[in-house]
């Protein structure tokens, strides 16, 4: 049994990561496209290019993590390297400005080059930590153990993602004037506290966490490693599912900030609070909401209404602006955010539930545990599918400022365009079982056994 206080440190390595991802997300795309003067196609094919690096890192980092086989565990190296990269990076990504004139169109590339190595290595390390740290959690705790220690640490990842999204929607209102524009020294003083809380949180998992003894190092090739996994059929339609979800999903993130402040007209802190904190809270209610659903629907039925819910919001995204100057830009915000956190909450729950239970199956079945391929395969091609809609976000944007001499078209019509990929991965998930029986899987295994 996992002690109390290392299922929390366990669960609270979580919070950092998440948060500076969120932030990430949810504001780099606009503050290079804005505030750093970036083409917006250079700036989407950053964001593809940083998707492929975390992707392969992903599942590179799941396969050589089964296998490694060293006295701090399968897990822990990897951990240890990736937290320090992931904190430096994420800091570096905001201050292009201290080492080139960001507002001096001839050093665009440079801006380019600038702002791709960063995001890639902070892609990278956030994918070589988190890999790890994910594939601990079938190899942690025990099958009674395991929706605790998952609540606690989904708890954490949503308050850290529903945090970030805050700071991520006030970030691009943080900076100073130029030239070049820069992060005030409020900004900087926020990015280097939770620069600092990452960093602390892990603490627990770079010492004291450590997989059961019992689980041993699978020695066998990349190639029949990632075979096994794209055998399992319900490995493949949860990957399909989450890549078409995910395709919608981070166009989604990447558009929230500048839909809020130019269609939305909330360009102010003040004017933004109300609409990310309704987004906050309905996210963390319909977290414990969803808990109660999944027991009494399953995690396909609850999954599928989710994603449903947000296939009917985004396509809104067109006349939200009329409907805010009817009502209100802020109560047109926030009747909008309450849903959208709802649908978003049941995907963030899922996304950790199911590939856990996934590799748990597996190892029931086979008598190894191979969460890292697991938990590391499935960010290939998600991330090819968020590549790929970052790509298309960039050229959308950028045919926006070409035709219409602005990003306000863009800005209002990624909804309609992006949201038909939900209503994909709903179907699919109807062809998969995400709801299995341990208890009957358990005891098949123990009489062919004994058979």
């Amino acid at each position: 049994m996992l002690p109390l206080y290392k299922k929390v440190g366990y669960s609270m390595g979580r919070f950092g990561p998440s948060f500076l991802l969120s932030v990430v997300q949810l504001s780099l795309f606009w503050i290079y496209g804005t505030r750093f003067s970036l083409n917006w196609l250079l700036n989407g094919i950053s964001l593809s290019a940083s998707y492929i690096v975390i992707g392969l890192t992903h599942w590179l980092t799941g396969y050589y993590s089964d296998g490694l086989k060293s006295r701090l565990g399968r897990r822990k190296p990897f951990i240890i390297a990736g937290t320090p990269g992931v904190v430096v990076t994420c800091f570096m990504l905001f201050v292009p400005n201290w080492f080139l004139n960001t507002a001096d169109p001839a050093l665009e590339l440079l801006v380019f080059s600038y702002y791709i190595t960063m995001l890639c290595l902070f892609k990278f390390f956030y994918a070589l930590l988190m890999t790890a740290h994910q594939a601990w959690l079938p190899e942690i705790t025990t099958e009674d153990e395991r929706p605790l220690v998952s609540g606690l640490m989904n708890t954490f990842n949503f308050t850290a993602s529903s945090g970030g999204a805050i700071l991520g929607f006030v970030t691009n209102l943080l900076f100073v004037a130029g030239p070049p524009q820069r992060l005030s020294d409020t900004g900087l003083n926020l990015l280097l506290i939770f620069c600092g809380i990452t960093f602390l949180f892990l603490i627990p998992s770079m010492t004291v966490i450590r997989e059961r003894p019992s689980i041993m190092p699978i020695k066998r090739s990349l190639r029949e490693e990632t075979g096994i996994a794209l055998r399992n059929r319900t490995f493949v339609g949860w990957t399909l599912a989450v890549g078409f979800l995910s395709f919608t999903f981070i166009a989604l993130t990447q558009q929230l900030v500048g839909f809020i402040q130019e269609v939305l007209l909330l360009d102010t802190i003040e004017a933004l609070l109300p609409a990310a904190l309704s987004m906050l809270g309905s996210t963390m209610v319909f977290f414990y909401l969803w808990l109660v659903g999944i027991r009494r629907m399953g995690k396909k039925k609850s999954l599928t209404i989710g994603l449903v819910l947000l296939a009917v919001l985004t396509p809104l995204t067109p006349i939200l602006r009329g409907i805010g100057e009817l009502i209100g830009f802020t109560t047109a915000a926030i009747l909008f955010f309450v849903p959208l956190g709802a649908g978003m909450a049941i995907y963030y729950l899922m996304s950790y539930v199911v590939p856990a239970d996934i590799a748990h199956v597996d190892e029931i079945v086979t008598g190894e545990s191979r969460a890292g391929i697991y938990t590391g395969f499935i960010g290939v091609p998600l991330n090819v599918f968020q590549a790929a809609s970052t790509l298309l976000l960039g050229w959308f944007m950028d045919f926006s400022v070409t035709a219409t001499g602005g990003e306000l078209w863009g800005l209002m019509w990624w909804g309609p365009v992006f949201a038909p990929f939900l209503l994909i991965a709903a179907l699919i998930l109807r062809y998969i079982d995400i709801d299995p029986d341990f208890a009957s899987l358990s005891a098949t295994k123990e009489e062919s056994e004994i058979a």
